[in-house]
């Protein structure tokens, strides 16, 4: 059975308004010679009643879409055994979505499901064969390590290639390094461009920075600065601190630049050295103490409330959150995601995509 849609969007009601005219009122006058009272008025035309609005129709969720989504709400809970009591009749009678769940429980003993990673194989194959994109990326991962089917490196890209395919963006990163070193697959420098541009644009932060980079340098497409300079900023607006180094660093000097384009480096240099770690953290504080000798007072002072006003753009509109940023827990998120209530209910590892999915 083809998977549907997890949660039907609700109709919207558009209401046509209607201007209604009155006919002017009509005066007839009597040409005798004596005056004649005048005629009664014409009657105004009847009022067109206004249409009737239209009833919202109330979302009728399929009874099998029901019992997923709140199979899967236990599930990302990490409620593993009333989740896996519902998942399974679903799994058992097709539902693709259902069986990548209890893969990935069967792949990291969750719950009351023994840690078995034949079966977990068997239960991903199943919903893969549907074209769900986590369960394919899942089986190539199986595939390419031997875990519950024999190691089998062209069933590993077959697969992956899918799920990339199929919106997943671990996929399609993986892809690009497979492409980009020449592993089971030619080495192929354009292919790993057009994966990263792909990941880029279903909405990776990572691969906004990576294909910035690429451009950057040219590696599988052409050189192109001002291009490259556009998906940095969209990385760095996006969170990415590598990101934001690279504009800090090219966008003004202290002693050549105008003060505002100052200013810019500066607040990009600031937030590199909040948000980045290790060799980023030192490359922009270094240079933010370089920059910082240079300028105006006035001008580090509206750097720095800059950098404190700033807030990452949101995930571009019809992407799905990038986990490392957007979800509880990343960096543009830094709440923790909640813990797990109960021993036993330990979060899934293999198989598992990060909370909020790529696809599916």
């Amino acid at each position: 059975m083809t998977p549907r849609r997890r949660r039907p969007g609700l109709l919207g009601i558009v209401l046509a308004a209607s201007a209604l005219s009155l006919a002017p009122l009509a005066h007839a006058w009597a040409q005798a010679p004596a005056p004649q009272p005048p005629a009664a008025p014409a009657a105004a035309p009847a009022a067109v009643p206004a249409p009737a609005p239209q009833i919202l129709k109330p979302v009728v969720i399929n009874p099998e879409d029901l019992q997923f989504i709140n199979a899967e709400a236990q599930f990302r809970a990490h409620n593993y055994y009333p989740a896996y009591l519902q998942l399974l009749p679903l799994a058992h009678r097709g539902d693709a979505r259902a069986a990548y769940l209890v893969g990935v429980m069967a792949d990291n003993g969750l719950g009351p499901v023994q840690l078995d990673p034949k079966d977990a194989a068997q239960w991903y194959r199943a919903a893969a064969e549907k074209n769900h994109p986590d369960a394919q990326f899942a089986l190539a991962n199986a595939y390419s390590i031997g875990r519950g089917v024999p190691v089998d490196p062209r069933q590993a890209v077959n697969w992956i290639t899918r799920s990339a395919g199929n919106g997943n963006i671990d996929a399609m990163l993986a892809l690009v390094g497979m492409h980009q070193i020449g592993i089971t697959v030619p080495r192929d420098p354009a292919q790993a461009a057009a994966w990263t541009r792909r990941a880029a644009e279903s909405g990776s932060v990572q691969a906004l920075y990576l294909y910035a980079v690429r451009v950057q340098t040219g590696d599988g497409v052409p050189t192109n600065e001002q291009e490259a300079l556009a998906w940095f900023q969209r990385a760095a607006m996006r969170g990415h601190p590598a990101a934001q180094l690279v504009l800090g660093s090219a966008v003004g000097d202290g002693l050549n630049t105008p003060s505002e384009q100052n200013v810019d480096a500066l607040m990009w240099l600031t937030l590199a050295g909040q948000r980045g770690q290790g060799e980023i953290q030192t490359t922009a504080a270094q240079l933010r103490r370089t920059l910082q000798a240079n300028m105006m007072p006035s001008d580090v002072i509206e750097a720095t409330r800059r950098a404190r006003a700033w807030k990452p753009w949101a995930q571009f509109a019809g992407l799905k959150p990038d986990p490392a940023f957007d979800l509880p827990g990343g960096l543009n998120n830094p709440t923790p995601p909640k813990p797990a209530a109960a021993a036993g209910n330990a979060p899934a590892n293999r198989g598992a995509p990060a909370a909020g999915g790529r696809g599916g």
